[in-house]
């Protein structure tokens, strides 16, 4: 289905959007796997960096085990409390109102020996469980001189998957998200890192900056379409059923002739934001070959976690089939050859001249990142 994915870009000097998973939380995944000689290697226990940010977990009344039988404490993080260095964090403070852009406030220069989290703002309702889809603002700052460096408060949240691969790539963001309810405010610290260097004295890699982040936790997303059933349906299309077990759909086995224009067929009308033509959308999909009705793609049957891309990234027929249709939304896509893979096919799976059908369930949508306009240019270029 993807024809290729969007690459992580590294944080630029001037103040820019930040787009999903592309300057965020990739990168401070990325930043703080690579924190400290002592980080825990996969399995071990979670110690320095990898506490608890509502502090140590506490046996007894409180706890909650995850999908993964964890017996840690996920209860909510009170404003103030964190690890690592929290008291380095104190004076830092978000301003954000909805579709504009944050203003972070904190006495620099600021300067820790570890990562360190602190949550500035708590909420009162409930965090999100393991296997919850929560959207996050995030603003990006210079500790050095608290420059803003990017966000996507002004363009749109991007979105995460609490699940274990989270987990295992970090722990602290993991529990960080686990224990923060939506509209919680937390900010989050990362020293900088000097690369280390190889047998000959030479540097294996880059040194990498100091990095402030502030998130806002926003909602817990539903996993599934959620909206208003649709009844007048294309007959020339196959149906779609519901499995009992699965609660997945299903798509039955064609019979005739793939028509021979794209078709979008809504199965549920969702009430969300409408998905533009390149934007970054979060979705449960299957696709199934026409003349055989066999399934070559499926998130759901992939361990069941949604697919983030962009529609920049994708088949022409998923891009012009998911373009104009809104979030919440189930929707069937016949897809002509010709907008798929066409007479190369994408062995071993899809054959060549190949029509697909595909059911979407649209979870999530954000805008790409605008290019800003440079403040010494002239206003009326």
């Amino acid at each position: 289905m993807l024809e290729s994915m969007t690459s992580i870009i590294p944080l630029g000097r001037s103040r820019r959007p930040l787009t999903a998973l592309s300057m965020s939380l990739a990168a401070l995944l990325l930043a703080t796997a690579c924190a400290g000689e002592d980080a825990p290697a996969e399995g071990d226990s979670p110690s320095g960096a990898e506490a608890s940010a509502a502090g140590p977990a506490e046996s007894g009344d409180g706890g909650e085990k995850d999908a993964e039988g964890d017996d840690e404490d996920y209860t909510r993080a009170e404003a103030g409390t964190g690890v690592g260095q929290t008291d380095k964090l104190e004076a830092v403070s978000l301003s954000a109102a909805d579709g504009e852009e944050p203003v972070v406030q904190a006495d620099t220069p600021i300067k820790a020996d570890e990562v360190s989290t602190r949550v500035l703002k708590t909420s009162d309702r409930e965090p999100a469980k393991d296997g919850d889809l929560v959207t996050v603002s995030t603003v990006a700052v210079n500790p050095e001189d608290g420059e803003v460096m990017g966000e996507n408060f002004s363009t749109g949240p991007e979105v995460v998957m609490l699940n274990q691969r989270l987990k295992d790539a970090n722990q602290e963001l993991y529990r960080m998200l686990r224990t923060s309810a939506p509209g919680a405010e937390v900010a989050y610290y990362i020293p900088e890192q000097k690369a280390e260097k190889g047998e000959d004295g030479q540097p294996q890699g880059q040194d990498m900056p100091a990095a402030l982040y502030v998130f806002r936790v926003n909602d817990i997303l539903p996993t599934e379409a959620q909206g208003e059933e649709v009844t007048d349906l294309d007959d020339s299309l196959p149906k779609v059923t519901v499995d009992k077990e699965s609660g997945h759909p299903k798509i039955q086995k064609p019979s005739g002739d793939a028509p021979k224009d794209l078709k979008v067929q809504p199965l549920i009308q969702g009430e969300g934001e409408e998905v533009g033509e390149h934007d970054q959308v979060t979705v449960q999909y299957t696709g199934v070959t026409w003349s055989e009705g066999k399934t070559f793609d499926s998130s759901w049957e992939k361990g069941g976690d949604p697919a983030t891309f962009s529609l920049d990234g994708v088949i022409e027929g998923w891009k012009e089939g998911l373009a104009g249709q809104k979030v919440g939304s189930r929707v069937l896509v016949s897809v002509p050859s010709e907008k798929a893979y066409g007479e190369a096919g994408s062995p071993p799976n899809i054959g060549k001249n190949e029509d697909l059908l595909f059911v979407v369930d649209i979870l999530h949508t954000q805008a790409p990142a605008q290019p800003q306009q440079d403040d010494s240019e002239d206003s009326d270029r």
